[in-house]
């Protein structure tokens, strides 16, 4: 099969879909469900790709070629129900179509609005055919009751009822799905205090060296005013030596922009501000007179700025990055001593 899941919905839920299918798109199965025996074979890592169609379709015709396929070649079917969905003619061409190919065990239902098996049709949830087996003209209509989670505050709550899709999508128990997921949130909180008191501790010495150079440079910036703005050395040497200081400067500042940006280690990032650090002041450490200083903190000014925009976050973005570091070593660790226990 091409695609783990079709999402169908009304485009008046476009909001809801676009929740629904990143959040499907980006989740990691459990490592200790991974490759165990589900109903399609042995759970993967990811459940990609997820098919959903962002397109409004046109009003006086048929399901196209392209949904056709996709619904031909999606293992599960996701409808996203509201009373919008009950009414979507789309939503009830795609679900037919899905159970003519695959029935109708596969399709699960995400109650997000409305009241599912309502006696006023304009707060039915449901479409039709999650209800009714059978079109009512060659047979019957036998009432179903399809598998649904229900995402509405009332019912199963946002977090349940995606892991409840998850389960289905997985085809393992939602009990079991959901037991691992407490315990890999356990591990991660456990990580993450471990990480940001060892980060806290580390980063604290550093932090406040470094903003007591940065308001020392920045108080003596702001002391000059506007006529001094076009003074320049006397000295042609000290003009140079300045300007070459103030490029260090900006060349560390350029690569913390980059690491901030990139996906660098934590040691890397704190390593490219330690240079920042290390080359802030040299600017006004190369001026001897007091044109010279005038100078060398009116070439500052700048840089400065560009470092006060960065300043504010680089805790909380290095404690991030060491905290993601530990995770990814636990879990490293952890799957080198299941493998030696095979």
């Amino acid at each position: 099969m091409k695609y783990w899941a079709f999402i169908s919905y009304s485009h008046k839920d476009s909001a809801i879909a676009d929740w629904l299918h990143k959040k499907l798109e980006t989740y990691r199965v459990p490592r200790s469900l991974v490759g165990t025996p589900t109903r399609d074979g042995t759970a993967p890592e990811r459940l990609i790709p997820i098919f959903r169609d962002r397109e409004e379709l046109p009003t006086s015709s048929a399901l196209g070629d392209n949904l056709q396929r996709a619904l031909q070649q999606s293992r599960y079917f996701v409808v996203i129900c509201t009373p919008a969905a009950a009414q979507s003619r789309w939503v009830e061409e795609e679900i037919r179509s899905f159970k003519g190919w695959h029935g109708r065990d596969r399709i699960i239902a995400l109650i997000a609005g409305g009241i599912p098996n309502a006696s006023d049709p304009a707060e039915e949830s449901f479409p039709y055919s999650l209800r009714f087996e059978g079109d009512g003209v060659d047979s019957a209509p036998v009432r179903i009751e399809p598998i649904a989670s229900d995402l509405r505050p009332e019912g199963d709550g946002r977090r349940r009822a995606f892991l409840k899709i998850v389960a289905g999508l997985l085809g393992v128990g939602f009990d079991d799905l959901y037991q691992r997921e407490k315990r890999r949130e356990q591990r991660r909180r456990m990580l993450a205090a471990v990480a940001g008191a060892v980060g806290v501790l580390v980063l604290g010495s550093i932090y406040w060296s470094f903003r007591s150079e940065l308001g020392s440079v920045r108080k003596e910036a702001g002391l000059l005013t506007a006529e001094y703005k076009n003074v320049r050395p006397k000295n042609n040497d000290a003009e140079k030596r300045i300007l070459a200081a103030a490029q260090e400067v900006d060349t560390a500042l350029t690569a913390l922009e980059q690491a901030r940006q990139n996906t660098t280690t934590a040691a890397e990032y704190k390593l490219a501000m330690e240079k920042v650090q290390k080359v802030l002041t040299k600017p006004v450490q190369a001026a001897s007179t007091t044109d010279e200083s005038i100078f060398a903190m009116e070439v500052s000014k700048p840089l400065n700025e560009r470092l006060a925009k960065v300043n504010p976050e680089y805790i909380e973005e290095l404690k991030r990055r060491l905290i993601d570091e530990a995770t990814k070593a636990y879990e490293k660790k952890r799957d080198e001593e299941k493998a030696a226990k095979k």
